[in-house]
């Protein structure tokens, strides 16, 4: 949308509030609402061993149990890159990568929610998912731990913009204002287990020290590069679905 010149660029000095966003998170054309960053989730019951990298999914003791989701295409692909000479502006190796994991066997699923049922029944012993989604999977019961991967913990950043035909601009403002003060950025966290986007909330609920990441977590935390994904969607998922999936 804002490669389609379709946002305003925001204008922070209408955002008191602004000052506390976290910087690596911000971006010109928008407001950032909650992340949280992309680990590994397993079931110690047969991963016995707690994973360190991406790579460990490409253990052939683990052959037909580790879970891809359709969906999650792009950052499957970047972390196969991420393990095999890629970068953020170059996925083209994580595509020979996964198809070493296609010949050692993998169960894929539809969606995250898939993915969760396949956990909880045993099928799936090891994914690649957001903390976030394994913090609230853990809360329904399902048997996994989190493990960061030494690669790097690559954030998912949920933002607001603004359209620049929003009828109200100065609704629009008040709003992302609101959303970050610290009451509604705590609920956020108890509510949706993600991690708060400022830098003045004070994490002391069980809860938001489970969704969040420890000081040496923090130092991998990594931000993907928009515009090599706006380029190159269009021909990682007709890679994905003639070549990964056929």
């Amino acid at each position: 949308m804002y490669k389609a010149d379709t946002l305003l660029e925001i204008d922070t000095s209408k955002i008191p509030n602004y000052g506390h966003v976290l910087p690596k998170l911000a971006t010109t054309w928008s407001v950032p609402h909650i992340f949280s960053g992309r680990v590994i989730l397993y079931n110690p019951k047969f991963i016995t061993e707690k994973p360190t990298s991406y790579a460990d999914l490409w253990n052939p003791k683990y052959a037909g149990h580790v879970g891809i989701i359709d969906i999650q295409y792009q950052t499957t692909i970047q972390s196969a890159a991420m393990i095999s000479g890629g970068s953020f502006t170059n996925y083209e190796p994580g595509k020979a990568k996964l198809m070493e994991l296609k010949k050692i066997g993998f169960k894929m699923m539809p969606t995250n929610e898939a993915m969760a049922q396949a956990l909880k029944t045993e099928d799936v012993w090891m994914c690649i998912m957001w903390k976030a989604r394994g913090v609230m999977w853990q809360n329904a019961g399902v048997p996994v731990e989190i493990a960061a991967p030494k690669e790097g913990v690559v954030t998912y950043i949920s933002d607001f913009t603004i359209p620049k035909n929003a009828p109200n601009k100065d609704g629009a403002y008040a709003f992302l204002n609101a959303m970050l003060d610290p009451k509604p950025q705590e609920g956020f966290i108890e509510d949706m287990g993600y991690n708060p986007t400022v830098d003045d909330v004070e994490l002391t609920t069980a809860m938001a020290k489970r969704v969040g990441f420890t000081e040496e977590e923090k130092k991998l935390l990594l931000v993907e590069d928009s515009d090599y994904l706006a380029k190159n969607d269009s021909q990682l998922k007709e890679w994905w679905d003639k070549e990964f999936k056929a």
